[in-house]
């Protein structure tokens, strides 16, 4: 009896073998798909930094390059599958980028994509809510261009306050502007010179260039390229023309998007 019983734990033991060894077989081909195909996704997807340039007005930004990380993805997808959801990537930053450029004036972001940046100067508060409502309405983000006193004043009628930009030329100014916005915001230098003040708070800084009193439009069609960041004066004319030059904008298929994500 005692002999049944041990030749039993053999069988056992051998049968669970069989199955341990098949399971784990099976499950070391899955992970070996999984990574080959992590692999032929990189080769098609991964991309190199093309880098921006340098002008006497300030820099354009490079195109950022991105790559997969294939041992995070591999650890995403280990014993489920390749599944495109669960890629997990590093950013590839050029030298002209956000990151290490707090010195220098930006004027445009890449010129690679069809992206462009539209920011109404706030003046006197009495129309850009207006403006916003037509962006809005076309499935726009448009940006806002405050100095402090507009913004504390306006602030509770922003719904979005990832898309305002500081405008001022004193280190109160962008201190008071800071306890609003914390440090979630580009500066410009259309009130004066801002570099300094800024890259002690590591704040990237714009120079408008393009700007727009009126005859909105007619002036569009003259400045407008890929990265282009382009000022809008907050008046009566401008938002007459807003609908027409937005529709314009995107006949010549580009896409208007917010400055964070431009410069990005």
């Amino acid at each position: 009896m005692k002999n049944y019983f041990k030749y039993f734990l053999i069988i056992g033991f051998v049968l669970f073998s069989f199955y341990y060894t098949d399971k784990v077989t099976k499950i070391s081909e899955q992970n070996n798909v999984i990574m080959a195909s992590i692999n032929d996704y990189a080769i098609k997807h991964d991309s190199k930094c093309i880098e921006g340039s340098i002008t006497e007005d300030g820099i354009i930004l490079g195109l950022s390059g991105i790559s997969v990380n294939k041992n995070k993805s591999y650890s995403n997808m280990k014993g489920i599958g390749f599944d495109e959801k669960l890629l997990e990537y590093n950013k590839e930053e050029c030298i002209l980028s956000t990151n290490n450029n707090y010195d220098k004036y930006i004027i445009a972001g890449n010129n690679y994509i069809n992206n462009i940046s539209l920011v109404i100067d706030v003046n006197n508060g009495k129309y850009f809510s207006k403006m916003v409502k037509i962006a809005e309405n076309k499935d726009v983000s448009i940006n806002l261009l405050f100095n402090y006193e507009m913004l504390n004043k306006y602030i509770d009628s922003i719904s979005n306050h990832n898309n305002i930009l500081f405008k001022g030329k004193t280190k109160d100014e962008l201190n008071n502007y800071i306890k609003i916005l914390h440090d979630e915001f580009y500066c410009t230098n259309k009130d004066g010179d801002v570099i300094d003040i800024c890259k002690s708070k590591k704040l990237n800084s714009i120079n408008v260039i393009n700007y727009i009193d009126k005859n909105l439009l007619l002036n569009i069609k003259k400045i407008l390229n890929n990265g282009s960041i382009i000022f809008i004066k907050e008046n009566e004319f401008n938002l007459n023309e807003l609908s027409s030059t937005i529709n314009y904008i995107k006949s010549r298929g580009y896409n208007i998007t917010s400055v964070s994500e431009l410069l990005f």
